[in-house]
């Protein structure tokens, strides 16, 4: 069963190649870890009328993981430095409906 993780926020850096930069960093950094845990993919949106506001997508493998890299403080700060305020964090698993698409 796969899990999907989704961050919305907006963004802390106003210009939008700042927020980027920022973004890209904190990936580049979690991410060896997510993917020993179980993380299977990261995908950043932001909203056509409000650049500022973003959306991330994960895919976890293991809701267990998923969990692990969550719950641990350095992770949830490095994400949260990324936002103005709070972001709203929801964890959705797999529903077995049909469906298409990546």
């Amino acid at each position: 069963m796969k899990y999907i993780v989704t961050v919305r926020g907006v963004l802390k850096d106003t210009a939008e190649g700042a927020a980027q930069k920022t973004h890209d960093a904190i990936v580049e950094r979690l991410t060896p870890r997510g993917r020993s845990l179980g993380s299977s993919g990261h995908r950043a949106f932001l909203n056509t009328q409000d650049k500022r506001e973003f959306l991330a997508i994960d895919t976890w493998e293991s809701a267990e993981g998923m969990q692990q890299f969550m719950s641990d403080q350095s992770v949830g700060a490095d994400i949260a430095s990324l936002f103005e305020g709070q972001p709203q964090v929801t964890v959705w698993s797999e529903s077995g409906w049909s469906g298409y698409g990546g």
